[in-house]
């Protein structure tokens, strides 16, 4: 059986499009996205979501009753009492624990803003989004049966880590027939990245098929979005879908999962589809970040984070396959530099 490396390297033969330093085995160079980009776009992420965090809102007994708590809902019973046990510990001392929140997310994104401490912030998120995801996000609401790609399942804190897992650097790097993406950089490898993206996006697919125990998903997210101070234009689109959902009812759910599948799929088969697959992910996953997600009601107020939409276009931009640079340029962007070396 070949292992990961082995099916990174017989798959670059049609994946690969560099030349010249990129076949001498140098991290990044002679393309326009580099894995050190995407830790600080990443940086970038976490730093958004440590601000929202020092919002006056967080330090308050409602964020915990009104936020964390509601995670509780629709769950086994196990989970719903711990999330429910968590949040009371919680509401005793508010702003003490909010603080406390707040400050390790800032120390994540400083870490990864900061080349020399990457690796230390990407296990510190490690642990943070373990206990974020199962207690903040009640694991995504995969346990409910109202969990779908639309509403930004398996959750945004699990995505993270994801992505960390991705963009860790690998003590030595790949070899040069094995760089198809910035993927081959990381610990996983680009074919260990596609299928990380084939299981969420296939899984999706198996999520939007499910039947649904409750009322009809977008009719509760519409009834939810409603009771939040939104702008007129995200309140008009909840009940645009929910409209749109109540009409073309079952034939909808089965092309919206057929796409989440192909998605997918042509990404973890590679070769010419893999690109227009990866776009495809990009343009849904920007649709279901405004229509099902509502940029996660960030505009509302009350938002922890930006929720899946804008983690889903990281994975995919590790994803895609590199780009050479024009000759003379290639140094500006390598991480090996002679430049780079130097500072």
């Amino acid at each position: 059986m070949m292992s990961v490396p082995d099916l990174d390297a017989a798959d670059a033969g049609i994946r690969s499009t560099g030349t010249g330093d990129e076949q001498k085995g140098h991290p990044d160079r002679g393309s326009l996205l580099t894995q050190r980009h995407l830790q600080v776009v990443l940086g970038l992420l976490w730093l958004v979501d440590a601000a929202l965090q020092f919002q006056p809102y967080m330090f308050t007994k409602d964020f915990v009753t009104n936020v964390l708590a509601m995670n509780a809902m629709y769950q086994p019973h196990p989970i719903g009492e711990l999330i429910v046990s968590v949040s009371r510990m919680l509401a005793a001392h508010p702003g003490a624990w909010n603080a406390a929140f707040a400050t390790i997310q800032l120390i994540i994104a400083s870490g990864l803003l900061w080349r020399r401490t990457v690796r230390a912030a990407l296990a510190l998120s490690f642990a943070w989004v373990l206990g974020v995801w199962s207690l903040g996000e009640g694991f995504g609401g995969l346990f409910t049966g109202l969990a779908t790609l639309v509403g930004g399942a398996p959750g945004a804190a699990l995505l993270y880590g994801l992505v960390g897992l991705m963009l860790w650097p690998r003590a030595e790097p790949p070899p040069p027939l094995a760089r198809a993406s910035v993927a081959a950089d990381g610990v996983l490898g680009d074919s260990g990245g596609r299928m990380v993206w084939a299981l969420l996006w296939g899984g999706g697919a198996v999520l939007q098929m499910l039947p649904i125990p409750y009322p009809p998903f977008s009719v509760l997210i519409t009834t939810i979005n409603m009771n939040l101070p939104e702008p007129a234009f995200l309140a008009g689109s909840d009940h645009a879908v929910a409209r749109l959902v109540g009409w073309a009812g079952s034939p909808l759910e089965l092309l919206l999962a057929a796409s989440e599948a192909a998605i997918g799929l042509d990404v973890l088969k590679g070769g010419r589809g893999e690109r227009p697959a990866l776009w495809a992910g990009i343009v849904l996953s920007l649709v279901f970040w405004m229509v099902g997600q509502n940029f996660g009601d960030i505009l509302a107020g009350g938002a922890t984070d930006l929720n899946s939409g804008p983690l889903y276009v990281l994975l995919a931009a590790t994803l895609y396959p590199r780009r050479a640079l024009p000759e003379g340029s290639q140094q500006q962007t390598g991480t090996g530099s002679t430049e780079e070396k130097r500072r």
